[in-house]
């Protein structure tokens, strides 16, 4: 199947997001080991939490940071706030504009030195990254860093050398429809854009079976208890945070 030409609802049919983590062991209900991974008592643990868009990684990872569990490494982004998307002021450090005399090459390396980024990578053609002054946060319970699965395949071995062991979890959405239905509901792009973006979600599927340690599905259906895909998601990465502390 040519990626090109394929639309959302057809590789459903024939690839189903799913199949990514089906046939892994399961050793809590929705958590999916890939490549499992045992704490390091030398090293504190710290998750580094992906997904594509529209998998929910915030719904999954707020209730944590409430209740103690984990807390937010900010990184940062060259980008406009999504505001009329109720994108939180503290998502991220929102990094300066560029400046008239700047190049956008001058500008993305001014970044890096300015901010102090100790990893960045282009994302839908914006920069993101980490900088070294929201590694060194402290925080109430383990520390969880968001980002794009290019982040991680940079962070895992990055991380190490500042005293951190990652361990990466990918959430999973129940379709690729509903990947690009979540592209779409953002707004400021017609449907050949969004589909672009959708396209670059999938190009990464190699990359996710090869770096993520678990996956965690976050379904939008309830199971045979009524129990919420949701409610079971925020239990499978209670899960596997008692698992590193």
């Amino acid at each position: 199947m040519e990626l090109e030409k394929v639309q959302p609802k057809d590789l459903d049919i024939q690839k189903p997001i799913t199949n990514i983590f089906s046939n892994l062991e399961s050793p809590f209900p929705n958590v999916y080991t890939n490549i499992n991974v045992e704490k390091d008592p030398l090293l504190k643990p710290v998750i580094l939490l992906t997904g594509f868009s529209g998998s929910g990684k915030d719904t999954v990872l707020n209730p944590l940071i409430e209740s103690g569990d984990a807390f937010h490494i900010i990184t940062a982004v060259a980008r406009e706030r999504r505001i009329e998307d109720g994108e939180p002021e503290n998502a991220y450090i929102w990094m300066r504009k560029r400046n008239e005399n700047e190049t956008e090459q001058e500008y993305f390396n001014n970044l890096v030195k300015e901010y102090s980024l100790i990893e960045h990578d282009f994302h839908y053609g914006n920069l993101y990254g980490l900088p070294f002054s929201s590694l060194q946060r402290e925080g109430e319970g383990i520390p969880v860093i968001r980002t794009d699965i290019n982040g991680v395949v940079t962070l895992k071995d990055i991380l190490p050398k500042y005293g951190f062991q990652p361990i990466s979890i990918g959430v999973m959405p129940d379709s690729w429809e509903q990947v690009f239905a979540s592209i779409i509901s953002r707004g400021g792009e017609n449907e050949e854009q969004a589909l672009k973006r959708f396209k670059e979600d999938v190009n990464t599927i190699e990359m996710y079976k090869e770096n993520i340690n678990f996956f965690i599905h976050n379904s939008r259906k309830q199971n045979e208890n009524g129990i919420s895909g949701l409610d079971q998601a925020i239990e499978a990465f209670k899960y596997l945070i008692k698992k590193y502390r």
